[in-house]
């Protein structure tokens, strides 16, 4: 999976990301065809938040994990279950983010089973896995 967040677009995102840290610790990053829905419910299963990107919303976006782009064959969702306290820092300041950073680039290993955010900013990048 690889999808690219303009500026302008990268405060909604983190906003979404902020508004499913107060439902619970953790959440569900799960790339469709149709776009990335993040998932989240509480530990007493009272409270469930849901957040769906459609694929319009980024500059790029291609969901499957094949290493060429978006291909019909091998389609292969990788829904991944994250702990929210290793996104929050990444988005922790979404008035400054919309200022300085240019596009965020997000994307999944499936050899490492990492995720990465790639911030492109003014003046550099940064690499947050």
């Amino acid at each position: 999976m690889k999808c690219v967040i303009a500026g302008a677009h990268l405060r909604v995102f983190g906003r979404a990301i902020h508004a499913i840290a107060r439902i619970s610790d953790e959440f569900w990053f799960d790339p469709i065809e149709k776009g990335l829905a993040l998932r989240s419910v509480n530990s007493s299963r009272s409270a469930y938040a849901y957040v769906f990107f459609s694929s319009m919303f980024f500059q790029h976006y291609c969901w499957t994990a094949v290493s060429q782009p978006c291909q019909k064959e091998k389609q292969l969702s990788l829904p991944c279950k994250l702990i929210i306290k290793s996104v929050l820092p990444v988005f922790r300041c979404v008035n400054v983010l919309e200022r300085n950073v240019e596009k965020c680039s997000i994307y999944t290993n499936i050899n490492d089973h990492h995720i990465t955010f790639q911030l492109l900013c003014k003046h550099g990048r940064l690499y947050i896995k």
